[in-house]
């Protein structure tokens, strides 16, 4: 049940998190004011725009910024916890193999203040993880960006 449960998981994390964010700024209350910063009214090219956000937000950089965004309350709260289905969907986005994923929630919990304490900041908790991979031997050699 297990195996059948992480892959749903991560299909549905995915497709949520892409279509709602992105790296860019944009609003993104609205799908169909446009793809600016202070959207637009539906018009001729309308179509064409929302056909590029759509292929756009599909890229690893827009799924993994969106996800640690829209997830990022759950994210904290497990990884003081030291496990749960968002710290095995953060060792599958950066390629973590199963052998090293308790290594790395374990890695996680011991470095909460330090990948946490710019509070609601994807972007910052995104870098820190990535330093903490590259610091931890382990996971440096069983982690692999997707």
């Amino acid at each position: 049940m297990q195996k059948f449960l992480k892959p749903a998981l991560l299909l549905f994390l995915i497709s949520f998190a892409s279509n709602a964010f992105a790296c860019h700024e944009g609003d993104f209350e609205s799908g169909a004011k446009g793809h600016h910063k202070f959207g637009k009214d539906i018009g001729i090219l309308q179509f064409t725009e929302n056909s590029t956000i759509s292929v756009s937000t599909t890229t690893s950089c827009d799924f993994y910024t969106g996800f640690l965004d829209s997830e990022y309350d759950f994210i904290q709260q497990q990884v003081a916890y030291g496990h749960g289905p968002h710290l095995d969907a953060l060792a599958m986005i950066n390629g973590c193999e199963e052998r090293v994923r308790t290594e790395f929630s374990k890695a996680l919990r011991v470095n909460y203040i330090e990948l946490f304490s710019d509070h609601n900041n994807p972007h910052a908790l995104r870098n820190g993880i990535e330093h903490l991979i590259d610091s931890n031997s382990k996971l440096k050699l069983s982690c692999r960006k997707v």
